[in-house]
């Protein structure tokens, strides 16, 4: 299992490499900006003493401390230089492609660990983001090992399992709040699920030392930041990071037909446009839009809050059309068709597995659950097409158990069960 397990990781860590060093210069499907996102600068500026900030400015709340924190790390450690970052990226690139396979060999064969593994190292979703300068990649690493603690935890349910699970799942949401969602939804579920199949609520009940396991890692995580976040501002309350309610707005620009039927470019029309909307919405309070991080989250809150009171159809109709561009709107027509059509397939050889392995169904919601957790978070919020790369590694699992089913039983005897 070692050789095969390092197999594997190695073989996932040589793609990453060669997507850093080799394919990314090459290629001219995706624009090669550096940093456009500011996290390298946050990072600097940890790695100086300064905090987490931008240039000279005040501490920021904008964003979650874990990646940029990495960074700062990297910067200590081997100099402000972006190689290391994505050297580092490509470990954890490789890390999410062992995960899978964990995950796959763990719930159902190890075969399909080894056809999701392969599928995951080769997803453009997962290897496009290794040579930039963005979160999904640190991202999509801690949400698939919550993902893979929580199978640990339902398999063999204890203390330390809810432990590493709170962990884990804290990581995911310190770089990026939306991943708070899923360890809350998967308390629920747990819970359910070890009272029905217990059969009573004392079943349940025996769950609650793992549930707090996983409520206190989470605590001792991501606690002491919001009371930083708390003191910054002089006393708002924001778990991890702020700016939420700003996202939210732009969602409504984004969920306009010329979008999701990829007529304008999203990251071009679409940012240019959301922009536009938050300037003119200060201008008419006589502010200027980010000249003060306090005074944009109190006006942004106000008009969130507003806008669902005034036309709560208007958001459940944005929500339902972002529901389906989590999947596919990313920066042109043709790789938001490329990136649709995966994970059109994807679903389909799911449902497939689904529907052709029975013996398989009881595990299937877990994988579920976090993948529909962040979906639904984002179809809320404001949902593009990257959005969805922290849960493509668990989509590929199910898809896995889908081609699993597909092959003849010749092919099947080259892959080990």
């Amino acid at each position: 299992m070692l050789r095969l397990q390092i197999a594997v990781y190695g073989g996932a860590l040589l793609v990453a490499l060669l997507t850093v060093f080799v394919i990314w210069g090459a290629q001219g499907a995706v624009e090669q900006a550096s940093d456009i996102y500011k996290f390298a600068e946050l990072g600097k500026n940890i790695s100086e003493g300064h905090g987490l900030r931008y240039a000279d400015g005040p501490p920021t709340i904008r964003r979650a401390p874990l990646y940029p924190g990495i960074i700062a790390l990297l910067y200590l450690i081997f100099g402000p230089n972006l190689v290391v970052v994505q050297v580092e990226q490509a470990f954890l690139a490789a890390g999410t492609c062992l995960l899978v396979f964990e995950i796959g060999r763990r719930l159902f064969s190890q075969r399909i660990g080894l056809i999701a593994s392969a599928l995951t190292v080769f997803h453009p979703m997962v290897m496009r983001y290794v040579p930039d300068v963005q979160l999904e990649t640190t991202l999509t690493f801690f949400y698939t090992l919550a993902v893979h603690r929580s199978i640990r935890l339902v398999q063999s349910p204890s203390l330390a399992n809810g432990f590493w699970f709170g962990a884990a799942a804290a990581a995911a949401a310190m770089t990026k709040g939306v991943g708070l969602p899923y360890p809350a939804l998967f308390i629920l579920a747990y819970l359910v699920w070890r009272w029905r199949k217990g059969g009573d609520i004392r079943a349940a009940a025996q769950a609650v030392p793992a549930v707090a396991a996983i409520i206190v890692a989470m605590a001792l995580f991501i606690l002491p930041w919001t009371y930083r976040n708390y003191q910054v501002t002089g006393g708002r309350i924001a778990l991890v990071s702020g700016n939420a309610s700003g996202e939210f707005l732009r969602g409504y620009v984004f969920a306009q037909p010329r979008y999701y039927l990829l007529r304008d470019r999203p990251y071009v029309e679409g940012e240019n446009e959301a922009n536009e909307m938050q300037r003119a919405l200060f201008r008419s309070q006589g502010l200027v839009w980010e000249r003060d991080e306090a005074e944009t989250e109190r006006v942004q809150n106000v008009a969130a809050r507003e806008k669902i009171a005034s036309s709560p159809l208007a958001f459940v109709k944005k929500s339902v059309i972002a529901f389906f561009m989590f999947w596919y709107v990313v920066t042109t027509a043709k790789n938001s068709l490329l990136v649709g059509g995966l994970a059109l397939g994807a679903w389909a050889l799911a449902a497939l597995g689904f529907l052709r392995a029975p013996q398989y169904r009881a595990s299937i919601p877990w994988l579920l659950l976090p993948i529909l957790s962040l979906n639904l978070i984002y179809a809320a919020v404001l949902s593009l097409g990257r959005y969805s790369a922290p849960c493509i590694p668990t989509l590929l699992v199910l898809a896995a158990v889908g081609i699993d089913t597909l092959l003849p039983q010749r092919a099947k005897a080259w892959i080990p069960a």
